[in-house]
């Protein structure tokens, strides 16, 4: 089944092509967006407003707790379920996001792997400050040499990975990825959405700004009081991490504001260079007056 996929750089339009489309098509939306999942992360993720919420049905927004672990596996069983759901009403699906990984793990399903259990990664980050990113690469050599194999020695994210599937299930992750994958009921429709360059880094600077001018420090200031971790994924977010260093008098506003917009413009080049691999994916600008029905025409030949 053809599932519309609506994919592109931060601030580039995405939702609300979404919010048009599925007004035009009886549609709803299914999220794409590894940041926009967190609860009481608003202003800083651009998570649709009430307003866009009232005019078409949004799934997987605003559900996990910021101190909570959430997977790309964990997306694609949710995002299918949702998906299913929502034929099942008579309605269509469309995905819409900018999380490369979560699209990937969507339309090309990844190996079952263990969930994971915040006690042993608090357990694996205490040991990483401790010694230091080499000692766990040392550790992961030695429990899952073909795991270490097949990533960079300073690749934090996998390393701890590759440690903490181990602590759980008592396997080395390498031997998960020896059975089969399961296989997808559903073919993407990409729709990719672009700016040049100068256009995309204007509409990210702007909004950052608009950010700042809705209450972003207040934001990240209230969940501070929650006693988040700042540490926690979540809270590692562009925008949340800087304006936390300016809390804390690590830097000044006007510093963190600076550095939050070139982190989003290098985040936005990054990810028009992962969509662009996409043989199938073809590139559109946001302000295309015909832009609605061609993805209606297309979609339904």
């Amino acid at each position: 089944m053809k599932i519309i996929t609506i994919v592109g750089p931060t601030a580039a339009g995405k939702t609300d092509l979404a919010i048009k489309l599925a007004r035009r098509i009886s549609g709803e939306i299914v999220s794409a967006d590894s940041r926009q999942i967190y609860k009481y992360l608003n202003i800083g993720t651009a998570k649709p407003t009430l307003s866009q919420r009232r005019k078409t049905t949004f799934h997987l927004i605003d559900f996990v707790h910021p101190e909570d672990n959430y997977s790309c596996g964990q997306f694609a069983r949710d995002a299918g379920q949702k998906i299913e759901q929502i034929i099942s009403v008579k309605k269509i699906p469309i995905v819409c996001g900018g999380t490369g990984l979560y699209i990937k793990a969507l339309f090309n399903p990844l190996h079952i792997l263990p969930r994971s259990d915040q006690r042993i990664k608090n357990k694996i980050q205490a040991a990483l400050d401790k010694h230091g990113i080499e000692f766990l690469y040392k550790r992961l050599v030695s429990i899952d040499p073909g795991w270490a194999k097949q990533i960079m020695p300073r690749d934090k994210q996998r390393i701890m990975r590759g440690l903490e599937v181990y602590e759980i299930s008592g396997k080395p992750l390498s031997s998960f990825l020896k059975t089969k994958k399961a296989k997808t009921k559903y073919a993407p429709h990409y729709i990719g959405l672009n700016l040049p360059r100068i256009e995309l880094y204007d509409m990210i600077n702007k909004r950052f700004d608009k950010m700042i001018g809705q209450g972003l420090v207040n934001e990240v200031r209230s969940l501070l009081k929650k006693k988040l971790n700042p540490r926690s994924n979540a809270l590692r977010t562009i925008g949340y991490k800087e304006i936390i260093q300016y809390l804390n008098k690590e830097t000044t506003l006007e510093k963190a504001i600076q550095v939050a917009k070139q982190r989003s413009r290098n985040l936005a080049k990054r990810q028009v260079t992962w969509f662009s691999r996409i043989p199938q994916l073809k590139w559109f600008h946001p302000d295309d007056p015909k832009l609605i029905e061609i993805i209606v025409s297309n979609y339904r030949s």
